[in-house]
């Protein structure tokens, strides 16, 4: 009896011992994934911050770099009375090139002979090399505001809104008659061309009346159809009334009817809202725009080889840009030149209307910029864009915007 009992006495202690195993097997266990779980966090955590700190550094580069392009167009601005005249392009086409990290490191080297006085060692800061930061920073866009056309100049009378008339110019390219079929009431592209260009004066204008675009129309009624009409049958079935107030940004043209994600692609960018009552310099235009302007003087519409005139006209003027200056200035003398060497024929009264009325201009005083600032670090980027006027005091931004 007490062999049996002894030998039971064992086995209750062996199999104590293995509940103690599996006890601490598992204790370990568990502390083994607490341990792994906080290491986890305090990795995640750690990259967390990693990353704030590279975002912050970004945004400081990007705003950094928009300083510097602050600082070059006031520059620009200083030598518009004095040696603009002898510059080859303006200075802000050179923005992408000459403000960046990169270039600045490679123009500001370290100086030699750094003086021994204590007191004026402590005042040399241009001794040291450009920037010893992490990361970059640069200019993407310098865009000149004052090249496009502003859907928010006020007609100077009932019947005389020229800016339509450079716009019907920019719609007029047969190309785009299939956009324009399909982005009104009707499929005719003729009258959903003139309808849309009534529609962006009717959001901007004061009164309640659809705009008959008489300049292009010759129909100088008053109109009787309310603006409302036509932000009562919209997409998805809202329903609106139009703003009858200037535009705040390009982006609210899209509540336009009419106004697609088409033809903003194609047109959104030869418009601006910033320019106050400033018309198209046509030294800085693009082409298309100059070709939108060249139409809206051009008599009885298209006519067979307007293509190959256009053609000439850009190649001349070409020729003329890479001129020393001022030779590659395009004054009024000069533009009417190209005009004639091209045999293109323009209404001489429309002509007057433009220039007269400030639709079109060709004094090189564009003030108005659309400035897109980058900065990296690491894996983190930061984009600043900007509207900036200079009103040759400390200047004025007009649209701010951080990415």
């Amino acid at each position: 009896m007490k062999i049996r009992r002894k030998s039971r006495w064992k086995r209750r202690k062996e199999s104590r011992r293995g509940v103690a195993l599996f006890m601490v097997l598992a204790i370990i266990t568990i502390l083994g994934s607490m341990a792994a779980d906080l290491q986890n966090e305090a990795s995640v955590n750690l990259q967390l911050a990693v990353n704030a700190r590279d975002q912050l550094q970004a945004e400081m580069h990007a705003k950094s770099a928009m300083e510097l392009e602050l600082f070059l167009l006031r520059f620009q601005a200083m030598l518009k009375d004095s040696l603009a005249q002898f510059v080859p392009i303006p200075l802000f086409e050179l923005s992408t090139y000459l403000i960046s990290s990169d270039t600045m490191k490679g123009l500001l080297t370290e100086r030699k002979g750094e003086p021994t006085d204590e007191r004026k060692q402590s005042n040399w800061a241009l001794g040291q090399k450009f920037g010893d930061f992490e990361g970059s920073f640069w200019i993407e866009e310098v865009v000149d505001e004052n090249r496009k056309i502003n859907i928010n100049k006020p007609p100077t009378t009932t019947c005389l809104n020229l800016v339509h008339v450079v716009m019907a110019g920019l719609f007029a390219d047969p190309k785009y008659d299939e956009l324009f079929e399909h982005i009104g009431d009707s499929r005719d592209s003729t009258r959903n061309r003139l309808e849309l260009i009534s529609s962006i004066t009717d959001w901007v204008d004061g009164n309640d009346t659809v705009d008959t675009v008489c300049t292009i129309t010759g129909d100088q009624s008053t109109g009787a159809a309310s603006e409302d009409q036509r932000y009562r049958n919209m997409p998805y079935g809202a329903q609106y009334k139009p703003k009858n107030g200037q535009f705040a940004s390009l982006m609210e043209l899209r509540m336009v009817p009419g106004v697609n994600d088409a033809f903003m692609e194609l047109f959104s960018k030869y418009f601006t809202v910033w320019t106050d009552d400033t018309g198209i310099n046509l030294n800085t235009a693009e082409p298309v725009l100059m070709r939108a302007v060249i139409t809206a003087m051009t008599p009885g519409g298209p006519q067979p080889g307007d293509e190959e005139r256009f053609q000439k006209f850009m190649e001349e003027w070409s020729i003329m840009r890479v001129l020393p200056p001022p030779m590659n200035k395009l004054s009024k003398p000069a533009f009417l030149q190209l005009l004639q060497t091209a045999q293109i024929k323009i209404d001489q009264n429309m002509f007057s209307q433009l220039e007269n009325q400030r639709v079109l201009r060709f004094d090189d005083t564009s003030n108005v910029y659309k400035i897109t600032a980058v900065g990296r670090v690491g894996e983190a980027t930061s984009t600043v864009i900007a509207v900036w006027r200079d009103d040759r005091a400390a200047g004025e931004t007009r649209y701010y915007r951080q990415e």
